[in-house]
């Protein structure tokens, strides 16, 4: 903020939200002295309101509500960049065994500088295993650390898995390691590493500990984040979702029903149907999001919108570890609400969600006369605004321009979005929508406070977290040999003869 009189912020057009997304010239948003917004008028009458406040006129630019990344893992550093290629998810999960520890203290910044870049405001930060057993406490406060000095607005997820760590379903776990050859038992170790907490008392007593210590300004907030269904035993979602409950409704943020393995361990496990079984244990309900959420039956989204669960889509992760496209059209058409995320695997290897907002929108159109068609501008941009904010538990006080809510704001320039040209007749968010990407954000401002600027972050020194990232993606290098590499591309092969059995 920049003194008592606040902040005004002009541009050619204002889009307020989803549910107002007419533009409209010649209007502002007054940023009030603390970080809310104070009104929404034209600007002749703002200034009449605040005649101190320091005026920021974006010109060729729309002023917009920040974005919401749904699900991701500050990874900062991509993972083709971190050396994990594409392949089918389980097998490229057991690829991480090629590497050691990454210290969140130097990926999350880059993740959070990228994201700030691309017009993202707030973020959901899944559970994140960064490659070592018994430091998620640690990992956890170097995570909250980060996004505080970034400035970003983030749900970080507390970590919490029991069972199935290195193939599923749990049951089949040992006979797989005991046909391991023996130089690969080796290198598996302990098939259950505790990466995560095991116990509902763990992960609350971790809640508990780091909540204490959140910063007093509210940006950060924290998440039970159980890994899965087929990693996480029903004693532990039952006491994750009581732990939940007993803090007032706490967000439960977790990977579902992703893959086509998890869904054929799925039907075994939960013959009911797997939200089914949520549901039963009290994990689902409107503080609850699932990330990927692939390969759902149409049970199971029917149970996602009986009981106000949102999905948050992950297109291009999707697509790129061989999960398939999830049925995005039937689930608004069962009423579900459905937020989106980079899952730090998106389309064109950048943390980009205007791209992903896009493969999603097209991806949903199905092949079909009978089809709903294409979704239109306003459910797409509920999806990275609204929706998000409601699985962050914001609902009503981010996602919109409105008087009272945070100023959580973006200008994101025209020029190139119209180019040589552009029909009157489409409306500017469809423009938008359709062609608009990272590179023509000019401004993100989270909480009053402008963190990002034609390229430049005012307080952060990008030079530095950039070659910190580095470092540390090649310190987690370091400890590796040819003949480690060797062993685990003969334990990804034992993985993917353990799935090729049981799953199409």
């Amino acid at each position: 903020m920049s003194g008592d009189g606040g902040i005004i912020l002009a541009a050619e057009a204002l889009i307020a939200g989803a549910t107002d997304p007419a533009p409209r010239e010649g209007v502002g948003v007054l940023v009030g002295a603390d970080g809310r917004i104070a009104a929404v008028a034209p600007l002749d009458e703002l200034s009449q309101i605040a005649p101190a406040a320091e005026r920021l006129h974006l010109q060729d630019c729309v002023l917009m509500p920040g974005l919401v990344n749904a699900h991701q893992h500050g990874r900062g550093l991509t993972q083709l960049q971190l050396g994990f290629p594409d392949m089918i998810l389980e097998a490229w999960q057991t690829t991480k065994r090629r590497r050691g520890w990454l210290d969140p203290a130097a990926m999350v910044p880059l993740a959070a500088m990228q994201m700030l870049a691309s017009g993202i405001t707030a973020t959901i930060h899944a559970n994140t295993t960064w490659g070592a057993a018994g430091r998620q406490p640690d990992d956890l406060a170097r995570t909250i650390a980060a996004y505080d000095s970034a400035g970003l607005r983030a749900l970080v997820g507390i970590g919490a898995q029991d069972r199935a760590s290195l193939v599923f379903p749990a049951e089949a776990q040992p006979g797989f390691v005991a046909g391991l050859p023996p130089e690969l038992a080796a290198l598996v170790g302990d098939p259950d590493p505790p990466i995560f907490a095991t116990t509902a008392e763990e992960v609350a007593a971790l809640f508990d500990s780091l909540s204490e210590k959140l910063p007093g300004h509210g940006r950060i907030t924290l998440a039970f984040a159980p890994a899965g269904p087929q990693w996480v035993s029903d004693a532990l979602f039952a006491g994750i979702a009581k732990a939940a409950r007993a803090r007032g409704g706490v967000p439960i943020h977790m990977h579902a029903l992703e893959s086509v393995a998890q869904a054929a361990a799925a039907r075994q496990l939960y013959p009911e149907g797997t939200l089914a079984r949520l549901q039963a244990l009290g994990v689902l309900g409107p503080a609850t999001s699932l990330a990927h959420a692939a390969q759902l039956t149409p049970g199971d989204i029917s149970v996602a919108a009986r009981t106000g669960t949102r999905l948050v889509r992950n297109p291009a992760s999707n697509l790129r570890l061989g999960c398939g496209i999830a049925p995005l059209a039937a689930y608004w058409a069962a009423g579900v609400g459905v937020a989106i995320g980079t899952d730090c695997q998106a389309m064109d290897d950048e943390e980009d969600l205007w791209k992903e907002l896009r493969l999603a929108a097209r991806l949903a159109t199905e092949p079909s006369w009978q089809a709903a068609g294409p979704p239109d501008a306003a459910t797409l941009l509920a999806m990275a605004t609204t929706e998000g904010a409601a699985a962050m538990g914001l609902a009503g006080r981010i996602g919109r321009l409105a008087p009272g809510l945070a100023a959580d704001v973006i200008a994101v320039d025209l020029r190139r979005v119209r180019g040589l040209y552009a029909d009157p007749s489409v409306p500017l968010l469809d423009l938008l929508l359709a062609r608009a990407d990272a590179r023509d954000v000019r401004l993100t401002m989270v909480d009053g406070r402008v963190l990002y600027r034609e390229g430049r972050f005012p307080h952060l020194d990008a030079e530095a977290i950039a070659a910190a990232a580095a470092e540390a993606a090649a310190r987690a290098r370091e400890p590796w040999t040819p003949a480690r590499e060797e062993a685990v591309a003969g334990l990804v092969q034992a993985v993917r003869q353990h799935y090729a059995g049981r799953a199409p």
